[in-house]
């Protein structure tokens, strides 16, 4: 008792007295991104006499103490501070120093390692004119091994805006300060532009990511469709620390205009820079405004204009290996519910023209039309078909039109697709690819001796080998053969793994009188696609060692689109 007692002093003294310079962080990183507040601008009720604001610390690794400096700008006081209930050291009660206010607290041992509301400032405001508080210092404490401690000192310089709103208007909570930017449901009309504002502040956040279960591969925050009016636009303001997380979950936006899901680290480090708002900004658009090539495609169906926001600057966000999934709200008519499969997403590109999203496609159960797209833009629900003068009999016919109206599969001609005819190694390969919707990786392969550079299936090989699909033989590919069924059995294998949507189960081929020519490296493949349903044979007949067909390609290649969007 009577070491934890010193051992306890030893860490106050250490934590009040020891010079900070001694122990200063490379002053490269001053710690803007660790520590910050839960809000960069609050507006305070016209009649509120205070306000609420959180300190907010990402992960970091474990220390046992922390001490805070903050600096007061024009007429506001400390009134308080509340820790979190997940911090029972010692406290340290706010002391004045050059016109700085440090409090903190401190224990024994490295429990504690951020990503959390460190403590909630409450602060007294009087008059109309602007205010500020800026966190200056963040001094945190290490116990070593020895029974030393150890201090780091950062310097966030976090400010937060305060102004006085006009009117009566709600004061709200910490971490929630009212006005009309209230996270949670901001204000009960947009503003005069017509854009609604939602904010994601870092404790709402913080919360959010506490509460998902250690498995969840998302975070979902939606915008009450009740709170936002008339408004033509909604913008939706997020902390940078959600797309950047170490579990790596998608955070789920949604609106009544759409929903968006977004990949962790979607935004490039390069490009979000130093910036301390991230803003997702879904827009109706008037489809009467668009391009006639456009209107012809949409008609009068929904169109949204989307695009990113960095510290209120409108970027040109772009990342191919990081595909944001969008979800449209639709209403088919009685007509277009007929055939389904050609409702589709038109993206209007900057000179008006439209190109059929790949991977769009109508869901009834939700009423969405969703997608995948690696940049924002502008995206139209419309109506497409592709047909085939040599498809109108043939049982795939279905299928086939509906990868050929999303530009994923083509015919032999304009107007032919020889649905009979073989298809070889290569094309399939390319196919395959199309639909899994990856880049050309042409460079992260190692290539095969007998697809040439100049090919015009060679990113698609290539991509097709960097993603472990296609492994070939002996250092080739034989890529202009007719691909068997049992080696299309093998890519759309892999195809669903790396699509993270891998087959469990397995089924045996007993069944099947041709089941032996089925060869040791297509045996697992077939019994999972056996037991998915995605394949079933023919008379009894598995044909492991027969050509496949084009129709018979369009067939799985379908399933598989369907099982994947």
């Amino acid at each position: 008792m009577m070491k934890t007692k010193w051992f306890t002093a030893l860490l106050l003294i250490c934590f009040l007295t020891l010079p900070l310079s001694a122990f200063a962080a490379d002053p490269g990183e001053n710690g803007s991104k660790l520590v910050t507040f839960s809000r960069q601008a609050i507006e305070v009720a016209g009649t509120a006499p205070s306000f609420s604001v959180d300190i907010v610390m990402g992960s970091h690794e474990a220390f046992s103490g922390a001490e805070f400096g903050v600096q007061l700008t024009g007429n506001i006081q400390l009134k308080s501070v509340a820790y979190n209930a997940s911090i029972d050291g010692s406290t340290v009660r706010d002391t004045l120093s050059n016109g700085i206010h440090y409090f903190g607290f401190f224990g024994t041992t490295n429990k504690y390692g951020g990503g959390i509301a460190v403590c909630t400032l409450t602060f007294d405001y009087a008059g109309n004119l602007p205010a500020a508080v800026t966190l200056k210092e963040t001094n945190l404490t290490t116990v070593t091994p020895t029974g030393g401690a150890n201090k780091a000192s950062l310097f966030p310089n976090a400010t937060v805006q305060i102004t006085r709103a006009a009117g009566n208007v709600d004061p709200g909570t910490p971490g929630n300060p009212g006005g009309t930017d209230t996270p949670g449901g901001i204000a009960p009309n947009p503003d005069a532009q017509g854009r609604y504002t939602y904010i994601i502040d870092d404790v709402a956040a913080l919360t959010a990511l506490e509460a998902a279960d250690s498995g969840a591969k998302s975070v979902t925050f939606a915008v009450p469709s009740a709170n936002i009016g008339k408004a033509q636009e909604i913008a939706v303001r997020l902390p940078y620390f959600l797309l950047n997380q170490t579990e790596r979950r998608n955070v789920v936006i949604q609106t009544p205009l759409g929903s968006v899901t977004l990949p962790d680290h979607a935004i490039p480090q390069a490009q979000l820079g130093n910036a301390q708002t991230l803003t997702l900004v879904i827009g109706k658009v008037n489809a009467s405004a668009l391009p006639a090539a456009a209107q012809q495609s949409i008609g009068g169906r929904p169109v949204i204009d989307l695009h990113m926001e960095l510290n209120g600057q409108t970027i040109a966000w772009r990342n191919d290996n990081a595909p944001a999934t969008v979800a449209i709200p639709y209403a088919p008519t009685s007509g277009e519910l007929a055939s389904p499969e050609r409702i589709v997403i038109a993206y209007v590109d900057g000179s008006g023209s439209v190109q059929i999203m790949p991977t769009s496609r109508y869901h009834a159960e939700s009423g969405m039309v969703t997608f995948n797209t690696t940049h924002f833009s502008t995206y139209g629900v419309a109506l497409a078909g592709k047909t085939f003068e040599d498809t109108a009999t043939s049982w795939a016919r279905s299928d086939i039109e509906a990868l050929a109206t999303r530009g994923i599969i083509s015919g032999t001609s304009a107007t032919r697709f020889s649905p009979g005819a073989n298809i070889t190694r290569a094309d399939f390969a390319k196919l395959l690819v199309g639909v899994l919707g990856k880049p050309a990786a042409a460079a992260e392969g190692t290539g095969f001796r007998d697809v040439p550079t100049t090919a015009y299936y060679y990113d698609a090989v290539m991509t097709a080998q960097s993603l472990g699909l296609a492994s070939g033989a002996n250092g080739a590919f034989n890529p202009k053969a007719p691909i068997t069924r049992q080696d299309m059995m093998v890519l759309l294998d892999r195809a669903l793994a790396v699509a993270g949507k891998p087959l469990e189960k397995s089924a045996a081929l007993t069944a099947f009188k041709d089941a032996k020519q089925v060869a040791g490296y297509a045996k697992p493949s077939v019994e999972k696609l056996l037991a998915s349903g995605i394949i079933s044979g023919s008379n009894g007949s598995l044909r492991p060692l027969a050509p496949l067909t084009r129709a018979e390609a369009a067939k799985v290649l379908h399933l598989l689109y369907n099982e994947l969007y």
